[in-house]
């Protein structure tokens, strides 16, 4: 082959790839990013109940962007006051071939506050929804919505896995959550938490929990808490029951028996609780609580979406505890 032939399929060759890498990287430095991240914002307060806030959002490699100061805000129903998660940095990478099958699957990191890290990945099809997630040194304390659907500040660390397929039929939703919240508390002496029938509710003096330990494995549809279990300095608590996972996650509900057994340490910590815990001793819609061994049992059923009721159910059994 003369060189000149070889010059020709060189030029041949190179040229076109030139082009597209050229093009490529053209569209890469001077994509709109700015009206993606507007898009993004306005997607998510399409419906009004969120509300987003993104600092800054920048490409990463190709398929790939990364974001800084994200500010995620709502106001759940009833309340006056917005529930806040401030995420300081995240990134997400959409997958092409998987695009090309007909799923959306991204994968994702994002840090905490606290130095907390979450990364995983996210899938989603016409059929179901799958979520995979690794929890790293989460600080529970800067996760607004959680303290929000407790009722109560909560403080800890959690550590974990989170590997769920959610699918658009019930039946088809599978898989696991395994999680350990380590130097758990509950409470800071001035947010009441409302039970029904309690009025303005109960104020709690923070509340040491120690380790908590959860397990939930869902089976067509069915998620069974198999372990949920606390035991520390103020109170020991156990979890029986189910919660049901579907699309969109508001249609999910709950249907559990949680049980709480506090310490002579915590009932005499303050003069506020010693009175508190008199009362309850006679109060009529506290008293159906109350199990054999001195402690409260309710039955916790609900809606995500909707409300979550608390009814005293102190002789139900639990073996878990019993």
């Amino acid at each position: 082959m003369s060189d000149r032939v070889k010059s020709i399929l060189l030029y041949a060759v190179a040229a076109p790839l030139f082009f597209l890498f050229s093009l490529v990287a053209g569209a890469y430095w001077t994509f709109p990013y700015d009206h993606v991240r507007d898009f993004i914002v306005q997607e998510a307060e399409r419906g009004g109940a969120v509300h987003l806030e993104i600092g800054s959002l920048e490409p990463s490699w190709v398929t790939g962007v990364e974001l800084e100061n994200v500010r995620v805000s709502s106001v759940p129903e009833g309340s006056e006051e917005p529930t806040v998660m401030e995420i300081p940095h995240a990134e997400a990478r959409v997958s092409l071939l998987a695009l090309m099958g007909g799923t959306t699957e991204l994968s994702y990191g994002a840090e905490l506050p606290g130095n907390g890290v979450v990364n995983g990945t996210f899938a989603q099809n016409p059929e179901t929804t799958h979520i995979q997630a690794n929890l790293d040194h989460v600080r529970l304390a800067g996760i607004g919505p959680l303290a929000s659907a407790i009722g109560l500040p909560i403080a800890g660390t959690a550590e974990g896995t989170i590997d769920l397929t959610i699918g658009a039929e019930a039946v088809n939703t599978e898989g696991t959550v395994e999680i350990t919240i380590d130097d758990l508390s509950i409470g800071d002496g001035e947010t009441p938490l409302e039970i029904e029938g309690l009025g303005a509710g109960l104020t709690l003096e923070r509340m040491q929990l120690g380790r908590l330990q959860f397990r939930m494995e869902s089976e067509r549809g069915n998620g069974t808490i198999e372990t949920l279990h606390a035991s520390g300095e103020h109170a020991e608590l156990w979890g029986t029951g189910s919660i049901r996972l579907a699309t969109p996650f508001e249609r999910s509900t709950v249907d559990m028996l949680f049980r709480i057994q506090f310490s002579d340490a915590y009932k005499t910590s303050s003069p506020r609780m010693e009175g508190l815990f008199a009362l309850l001793e006679v109060n009529p819609q506290v008293r159906p609580a109350r199990t054999p061994a001195g402690g409260f049992q309710w039955r916790v059923t609900g809606s995500m979406g909707g409300r979550i009721r608390m009814l005293p159910q102190g002789r139900a059994p639990m073996p878990e505890a019993d």
